[in-house]
């Protein structure tokens, strides 16, 4: 999925910059580095986020092999064995990043424009699917202090907010519910997708479609970056 915004340089909004997120399902073959790197040049973004690498370690050269070379500073949490992953690539002539925090299921960086030297934080998510680490995942999310902090959230949370964010019936109605505490919690506030109404399938004959990507924003952000798209899908 694609979202993007613009930011402002005295009062007058001049210059857009947009994100990339996708969960990859592995990354480790020619033919998946090449499909990310078409899908960055096609996108224009600034900023690559991908979940479910599969890769336990990065490196400039392997940045290379999946994107133009204009993307060259990233940041990564390893895969635990071909469980996981999560990338995050940007452009230094555009954005300076400082990575604050990585941890097994996110990757946090504040970014300052090289344009007007704005500052904001960008999270990357991608949220276990069941077990104890899932109950790690949800206490993190919950603890983060958005406060004041031009924030954006983003990735695979693994969690739907609605029984109608799937195809089929069935799903488990306590997991939206802590999901959407989680989210008033916070404050946050969700950039819409537009475009597809899933993100997410079991490739089956007759499969089970999903709505797991989300995009997230502080309520700040959207004062300061008020033309903030919808995503597309």
């Amino acid at each position: 999925m694609n979202t993007g915004t613009s930011e402002s340089s005295n009062g007058r909004f001049n210059r857009d910059w947009s994100f990339l997120n996708w969960n990859i399902r592995g990354i480790n073959s020619v033919d998946k580095c090449n499909a990310v790197k078409e899908k960055i040049e096609e996108s224009a973004c600034s900023i690559f986020c991908i979940q479910e690498t599969k890769r336990s370690n990065f490196d400039h050269s392997y940045i290379k092999k999946l994107a133009p070379k204009r993307f060259n500073k990233f940041a990564f949490s390893p895969s635990d064995g071909a469980s996981g992953g999560i990338l995050i690539g940007w452009i230094s002539s555009i954005f300076s990043g400082e990575v604050l925090q990585i941890n097994k299921f996110s990757v946090t960086v504040q970014f300052s424009s090289a344009h007007n030297g704005q500052i904001w934080k960008l999270t990357t998510v991608y949220g276990p699917c069941h077990g104890p680490e899932r109950d790690v995942f949800v206490q993190w999310l919950n603890n983060l202090q958005i406060e004041v902090d031009n924030w954006m959230i983003l990735g695979d949370f693994n969690f739907y907010r609605s029984l109608s964010d799937r195809n089929k019936g069935g799903g488990n109605m306590n997991d939206t519910m802590i999901f959407n505490e989680i989210i008033s919690n916070l404050g946050l506030m969700e950039i819409p997708l537009k475009g597809r109404k899933f993100t997410w399938s079991n490739m089956q004959n007759e499969p089970l479609l999903e709505q797991i990507d989300w995009v997230f924003t502080s309520v700040n952000w959207t004062s300061v970056y008020p033309n903030t798209p919808p995503r597309n899908g």
